[in-house]
């Protein structure tokens, strides 16, 4: 058993693979706007930032003021004609 002889410089490597770039780096660097892959973060980057403040913007002045309805008011509302009454047969 002591034939047994190893080739260590033989070994298995595996080829290196391409570094692949997220889905939307590749198409913010697809549209020719930025070269390298750095400004393409920092334009998704940017975009995201844009929408967050979006999303706080738009409740904040998108607010229509109802003027809450009065006693006397709710009770027309709720004695007007076809209102209040059971279902119609």
């Amino acid at each position: 058993m002591a034939d047994i002889q190893f080739d260590e410089e033989q070994q298995y490597q595996h080829p290196a693979q391409a570094e692949r770039k997220p889905l939307l780096a590749r198409l913010v660097l697809a549209t020719g706007i930025v070269s390298t892959d750095k400004q393409a973060q920092y334009v998704l980057l940017g975009i995201a930032i844009f929408f967050i403040i979006l999303t706080f913007a738009i409740p904040m002045f998108a607010r229509v003021s109802s003027p809450a309805l009065t006693p006397a008011e709710e009770m027309r509302a709720l004695t007007a004609p076809g209102m209040g009454r059971g279902p119609s047969r």
